[in-house]
């Protein structure tokens, strides 16, 4: 019987490809070994910088938006960051983990920052409380800097036209390459009390059997709408009803009876009686000589000049 002999030199020739395989990624064949420019991509976020611009005074420098990441070990993490009046409010954080063989439940984990506590939290793995003005600068930013070698350039906006990434991903890593720059999820333009005002209420049966829930984002003097702290008596869920859904019924106001002392809108002055006095109460009277109403002030300047004028006539007569 005759056994094959393999030398030590032609075994390692062998293996030698084999554990390089495995140890290395390949360069994939899209990756560029040479610097690339942004490009066309330049005039989109030009475009995507004015549209946030516009929206965001539009209202009031109120939105939130939500940043959503996985990676191959089944984890997800999602931060949500709520800005109001141009500031970061609040924070939300929730990470969940994979689901166990043995059927478990999945691990989770949750928090929220407000107030001084935003941007307390050690979890790397939650978006930092950064507003879209900052990452709109970080993208401009990247956008100034060539594309490195074996990178690719993501620009990406969401259908209204707002900016969601742009990064550069190194395409020579295959599963969870890192992305370098901006890269978040969803934007919600408005305020959650916005949202809450031009959303339909529910009527008053449909609020009741939902359990008379209080919509988020309404804050009562006292803590709570269904104790009246000047009466010291519970409130009935119809009052409290009214409170958060009724419409206020506008008083009109009254209007005077006399017309107003609007320049133009009754006879001129005589030329020779000069301007009227510029300081004047802000009380309403009828004036003196048939020109409507005004102030106390502007009565006292014209009876002034009416018995003037009378005295100047009697004089000449």
């Amino acid at each position: 019987m005759k056994i094959a002999v393999c030398s030590f030199a032609s075994l390692a020739l062998i293996l030698l490809p084999l554990t390089s395989s495995l140890s290395y990624a390949q360069t994939p064949s899209n990756g560029q070994k040479n610097q690339e420019k942004w490009g066309g991509q330049k005039k989109q976020f030009e475009k995507s910088f004015q549209l946030w611009l516009e929206l965001r005074d539009q209202n009031q420098g109120n939105y939130s938006y939500t940043r959503k990441s996985g990676n191959s070990t089944g984890f997800s993490h999602t931060t949500t960051i709520t800005v109001t009046n141009h500031r970061v409010t609040e924070r939300k954080f929730e990470s969940i983990g994979p689901s166990h063989p043995d059927g478990r439940p999945l691990d989770k984990n949750s928090w929220t920052e407000r107030g001084e506590f935003i941007g307390t939290s050690s979890d790397k793995q939650a978006h930092p409380p950064v507003t879209l003005d900052q990452l709109y600068a970080e993208a401009k930013e990247r956008l100034a800097k060539p594309i490195p070698p074996f990178h690719q350039g993501i620009l990406r906006l969401n259908e209204q036209g707002l900016l969601l990434s742009c990064f550069v991903r190194d395409t020579r890593i295959a599963d969870d390459a890192p992305a370098t720059g901006v890269n978040i999820t969803s934007i919600a333009i408005g305020s959650e009390k916005d949202s809450h005002l031009k959303a339909s209420p529910p009527t008053f049966d449909e609020w009741v059997a939902n359990g008379k829930k209080l919509p988020d984002g309404i804050m009562f003097t006292g803590g709570s709408p269904w104790f009246n702290e000047s009466t010291g008596q519970k409130r009935t869920p119809r009052e409290v009803y009214q409170m958060i859904y009724g419409k206020k019924q506008k008083t009109p106001s009254a209007k005077p009876t006399g017309p107003l002392s609007k320049p133009g809108g009754r006879k001129p002055y005589p030329g020779h009686w000069g301007d009227p006095p510029l300081r004047q109460t802000r009380d309403l009277r009828p004036l003196p000589g048939g020109y409507g109403t005004g102030s106390g002030t502007l009565a006292r300047w014209i009876q002034e000049n009416l018995d003037r004028d009378k005295d100047s006539a009697s004089k000449t007569d």
